[in-house]
């Protein structure tokens, strides 16, 4: 069985698409393709940027309320040091025990370096 070809007005068969119609389609197929690719993913980047963000700025929450605290608590315990010693005894204390936390804290999060052998 043979397939017909419809003819042009002047009896040649007329060809399913001339070239640069077929470019421009191709073209105007794959710019809609990247454009829908660039939404989903400035879609998907600002959902994740909108969690981390607020991500972030729950835990600086978490944070600032705990340095609220352990402030209260630090000048808490420098008054009832008062009761025995002059307050700047009392805020002696408090500093070399606060810098003692903190050079231990220090000294456990700083990482060990290795030693290569020459």
């Amino acid at each position: 069985m043979t397939e017909r070809q419809p003819h042009r007005a002047n009896g040649a068969p007329e060809t399913l698409q001339d070239w640069p119609t077929l470019v421009s389609r191709a073209v105007d197929d794959v710019t809609r393709i990247l454009q829908s690719e660039a939404h989903m993913l400035e879609t998907s980047v600002g959902a994740t940027l909108e969690t981390r963000l607020a991500s972030t700025i729950a835990t600086l929450t978490v944070i600032a309320v705990m340095l609220c605290g352990g402030v209260c608590i630090l000048c808490a315990a420098i008054l009832l040091i008062h009761k025995w010693l002059p307050l700047w005894q009392a805020f002696g204390i408090a500093g070399v025990g606060i810098l003692i936390v903190g050079i231990v804290c220090y000294a456990v999060m700083k990482p060990e370096v290795a030693i290569s052998s020459a």
